[in-house]
């Protein structure tokens, strides 16, 4: 099974705390000598990427990247940023002591134009002012969770300064525009009404070292949630945000397309993914689809659930689905390949028999 559907190139989408699906989907995946030549990844999707592409091989990426899961503390990932939430409480009392001194209308105007549902849009001018003078708005550039372990993870368990010999690895990271614009943006998507602008697709291995671990920060950088990453000037933010309307930034196939990958196995972590795989007629695509929901309890209570039994059960899950997608895509393709060789070899044995003359014996055979 594992020359059915080799080189191939391994898609690992987004979407928080399920990323331990995609954990079960690579044990699999080592368990029946399938290694990747090259990873896409967004988001979470981009962290379990880079911990498998790092390693010394597939099956020890793979062992490290279960051991790393199963590490996981959901205190240590829900860190919140005090700094910020002391600054909302800060604002909130602003807001109330702007309800006696004038000078401080532009919070009593924020209170009124957000208590009036359908002025909304109507007052979108004055709205995004008042936000943007605002604060709290300011500091949620930084985010409301704290960063800080996943940085100390990437940094004691990674070699990305040595990723040269590694296969490659292309993460999606979105250009922010502004928190604010950037959630409007999502959630304008979200309703069909106007796509987000298609993510930025970084090759890992080409980058500078000092860049590389910006970007994998980047990609993992959920809006409001955690704090959006410095480029070269520019801010980025979670990679799954862009082209979401067919979740080109969170699978992230794409690039690897265009790096003449001819095979990909793309891995969703959401129940209805719009990706669409007949966008690439000429690429060879096993989807992993989940069987059943991977947020039960809600889509967005699944992005933080990080306990013990949870991780496990979407581990297992994740090698199940993996068996069923993966291991009947690659039989029906050993058999078409099979019986294209079958064929091939039948061909080649008539031109034998014709050129030792049996075509011409078989005349002769008929015409007595």
């Amino acid at each position: 099974m594992s020359q059915a559907f080799n080189p191939f190139g391994l898609v690992l989408s987004g979407g928080g705390a399920r990323g331990a699906y995609e954990v079960g989907v690579a044990r699999y995946l080592a368990d029946q000598r399938m290694a990747p030549s090259a990873y896409a990844g967004a988001s979470i999707g981009a962290l379990n990427a880079v911990f498998l592409a790092a390693a010394s091989s597939f099956t020890a990426g793979v062992k490290r990247l279960e051991d790393i899961w199963f590490s996981l503390k959901s205190d240590e990932v829900m860190k919140v940023n005090y700094q910020s939430i002391i600054l909302g409480f800060m604002n909130s009392a602003m807001k109330k002591y702007a309800l006696t001194h004038p000078h401080l209308a532009l919070f009593k105007d924020l209170l009124k134009l957000l208590s009036e549902k359908s002025g909304m849009l109507n007052h979108a001018e004055a709205t995004r002012r008042t936000i943007y003078e605002n604060p709290l708005y300011r500091k949620l550039k930084e985010g409301l969770l704290d960063n800080g372990f996943l940085q100390n993870l990437l940094e004691g368990e990674l070699g990305l300064g040595n990723l040269e010999a590694s296969p490659p690895i292309w993460i999606s990271a979105y250009k922010s525009q502004g928190t604010m614009e950037d959630i409007i943006a999502y959630v304008l998507s979200g309703l069909g009404m106007k796509d987000t602008a298609d993510s930025d697709y970084f090759l890992l291995n080409s980058l500078p070292q000092p860049q590389r671990l910006s970007i994998v920060l980047a990609s993992a950088a959920i809006p409001v949630a955690y704090g959006s990453e410095i480029v070269e000037g520019q801010r980025y933010v979670d990679g799954g945000i862009g082209g979401a309307m067919t979740s080109r930034g969170n699978t992230p196939i794409t690039p690897l397309v265009q790096a003449g990958c001819k095979h990909c196995i793309v891995v969703n972590l959401s129940d209805g993914s719009f990706f669409n795989r007949h966008e690439f007629p000429d690429t060879n695509i096993i989807e992993i689809r989940p069987e059943k929901s991977l947020h039960p309890d809600g889509l967005f209570s699944s992005l933080f659930d990080f306990r013990r039994d949870r991780i496990s059960a979407l581990i297992e899950q994740g090698y199940s689905d993996a068996e069923r997608c993966v291991g009947n895509a690659a039989r029906a393709l050993q058999l078409v390949r099979e019986r294209g060789k079958s064929a091939a070899e039948r061909d080649e044995s008539i031109l034998r028999l014709n050129g030792d003359g049996f075509d011409s014996a078989m005349r002769l055979l008929e015409s007595d």
